[in-house]
């Protein structure tokens, strides 16, 4: 739309201009017939209308002509909140849905084969279920790309909405594959940090997290470093399934930052690929241990072979931060044909996209949702419990407001939880998490239904 067209220039056009976009050897630029072959004259004789003879000149529509097919890769990012994932899924709006439209627009695929991504080869590097947002994702599909890219991806990145961004589109080998060629992938949660207190003897909006607690933090989180049997961190498999066992390269917290009145603290998990919401478990699991209301041995005995019981966080904060192509980028990258894909050129775009369309989102959404603070709640209603989530004297006077966001269509739905209370009380505390519970019940279904992929988690 004009509207979009017009935000996205405002924004992002200025940093793509400058960015260090390189030619891709393509066919040559559109060619169209010469003047005198546009025209075809055709007498015609209407009796009815016009008595006499009259020469008709009627114009023929110039046939466009379509570039050669190559394959190329999609350097993107997109906010998921609007979305209901990122792979297609007819009836629902997806992220790859509008993707599509917005090629189609460009004419970088031809009208018939936008209802047939197989025809594209079309693939994604890790995909992204309900709600999760990616900063750095590729994309591989067979594309007729004119000779000046840079127009062509201006015009493509007019046609997306102001959530989705295509920072590049580079020529590749024609058998890349981004998933097959992803070579790992590092997730962001961000989290409140008021998440991992002991108590929540501190005001919810004015907790500081102490070093003492960030260092537990961080200390707890390298115990999912390297191989694990993630069977207790995802749903519908058995301990035994090979699946199940998943390698993290890395885990590391950031230093404490405040936004939007509430201070957060950024986890970035990097690991080869992950499961069915392994990341939004780990998390749990960390926040139910640093609250002290998880045995001591429970997560030892989460990573065996009998089903435990693992909290599933809110997927509010979850990111997919970047994909890498390593294995590509060093047996193609240079071969003299080919540039890597690397995404240091566009750091910029990356960190200004970040900033707008994911991280204010996740504020926002938070602080009008109060997600966290209502799922802490919940930890109560977990086998493993031990011991008192949140004082009942602190209820009243430490809870946060929470708004009515009646088109909220996050998993909690807050419109029902908030009703006309203006704040939790120790009664409604009860009752909202259980509420709370059959809507993240609810979500989990359907994401799973919708889960197109096998052995894909949270986006991987």
């Amino acid at each position: 739309s004009t509207q979009s067209t017009g935000r996205f220039n405002q924004k992002y056009q200025p940093l793509l201009n400058n960015t260090n976009l390189r030619k891709m050897n393509c066919t040559q630029d559109l060619k169209r017939l010469p003047e005198d072959d546009e025209l075809n004259a055709k007498r015609l004789k209407d009796d009815a209308s016009h008595p006499s003879d009259e020469n008709v000149i009627i114009n023929q529509t110039d046939e466009y002509k379509w570039p050669n097919k190559k394959r190329y890769a999609l350097m993107m990012g997109f906010c998921g909140d609007a979305y209901r994932g990122m792979a297609l899924n007819p009836g629902v709006r997806t992220i790859e849905e509008e993707l599509i439209k917005a090629l189609s627009t460009s004419k970088l695929i031809k009208p018939g084969n936008a209802a047939d991504i197989k025809k594209l080869s079309f693939q994604r590097a890790s995909r992204t279920d309900k709600g999760v947002s990616a900063a750095r994702q590729i994309v591989s599909c067979n594309l007729h790309m004119p000779t000046d890219s840079v127009a062509t991806l201006k015009s493509l990145n007019a046609a997306l909405p102001d959530d989705i961004i295509v920072y590049d589109i580079i020529k590749t080998t024609k058998s890349f594959d981004s998933h097959k060629f992803a070579s790992s992938r590092v997730y962001e949660y961000l989290c409140p940090s008021f998440a991992m207190a002991p108590t929540l003897g501190e005001t919810w909006s004015g907790y500081k997290m102490p070093n003492t607690v960030l260092e537990n933090v961080r200390s707890f989180l390298q115990s999912f470093v390297g191989t694990k049997n993630y069977f207790n961190y995802t749903s519908s498999k058995t301990s035994s399934d090979p699946s199940c066992f998943r390698y993290i390269r890395s885990i590391t917290v950031s230093e404490p930052f405040d936004m939007h009145e509430v201070e957060w603290i950024k986890i970035s998990l990097h690991g080869d690929s992950f499961i069915y919401h392994q990341i939004r478990k780990i998390v749990g699991m960390t926040i139910a241990s640093m609250r002290n209301v998880t045995p001591k041995d429970h997560l030892e005995k989460s990573f065996g072979k009998e089903r435990c019981d693992v909290p599933l966080a809110p997927g509010i904060g979850l990111v997919l931060d970047e994909v890498k192509v390593d294995r590509y980028n060093k047996k193609f990258g240079g071969d003299g044909n080919h540039i890597p894909l690397l995404w240091e050129p566009y750091e910029d775009l990356v960190k200004n996209f970040k900033r707008d369309n994911i991280y204010n989102v996740i504020y926002e959404k938070e602080k009008k949702t109060s997600s966290m603070f209502i799922w802490i709640q919940t930890l109560k209603k977990h086998t493993f419990y031990t011991g008192d989530v949140l004082p009942a004297h602190l209820c009243t006077s430490k809870a946060p407001t929470i708004p009515d966001t009646s088109n909220s269509t996050d998993g909690v739905d807050s419109a029902e939880i908030s009703e006309s209370t203006p704040s939790i009380d120790a009664t409604d505390i009860t009752n909202k998490t259980e509420i709370t519970d059959a809507a993240d019940k609810t979500a989990d279904k359907t994401e799973i239904t919708e889960t197109t992929e096998t052995n894909l988690d949270d986006g991987s």
